[in-house]
């Protein structure tokens, strides 16, 4: 498995890994991954991307993406559920369901860690639900909830 910056052409699988991040339990009701990304409250969070301060980073397996990390600068009108401030980009991640608890995810979390330190900022924030197994990465890399938006929790991890 290698890590490699994403460049635009990866945008749709971005997209896809968003839909995955929203829908990780196995037992949730899917929509149709396209109809539900192109609401404008879902499609908002990956708007412009490319826009100064976005980053994303693809795991590719033999070739081919099995997992994808973002993060981006929201604004006080603008943001995804792991808001926090200005300053803060919100991170993203997803793990196509196969390849789920292969260490992939961590791999990712951790360039995304080192890649929003390098680029100057403080601090990463994200959002999820206490139920997700996600959590348990989450907190083993130092991220510690800060609040709650909905039924997930904001989380944050100093740089």
């Amino acid at each position: 498995m290698i890590l490699r910056s994403a460049d635009s052409s990866d945008l749709p699988f971005i997209k896809a890994m968003l839909f995955e991040a929203i829908f990780w339990d196995p037992k949730m009701k899917r929509p149709d991954t396209k109809q539900f990304l192109s609401q404008p409250e879902i499609a908002k969070l990956l708007a412009n991307w490319g826009k100064a301060g976005d980053y994303a980073v693809i795991a590719d397996e033999s070739g081919s993406p099995v997992g994808a990390g973002w993060f981006r600068l929201g604004t006080e009108e603008e943001h995804s559920w792991g808001y926090v401030d200005e300053q803060t980009p919100e991170l993203g991640l997803a793990v196509v369901s196969v390849w789920r608890s292969c260490g992939i995810g961590r791999k990712i979390l951790q360039n995304l860690r080192e890649s929003a330190r390098q680029k100057g900022y403080k601090a990463i924030s994200l959002s999820v639900a206490p139920e997700n197994f996600a959590l348990q990465l989450y907190q083993s890399e130092g991220f510690f909830k800060i609040g709650e938006s909905g039924t997930s929790s904001t989380m944050l991890l100093h740089l």
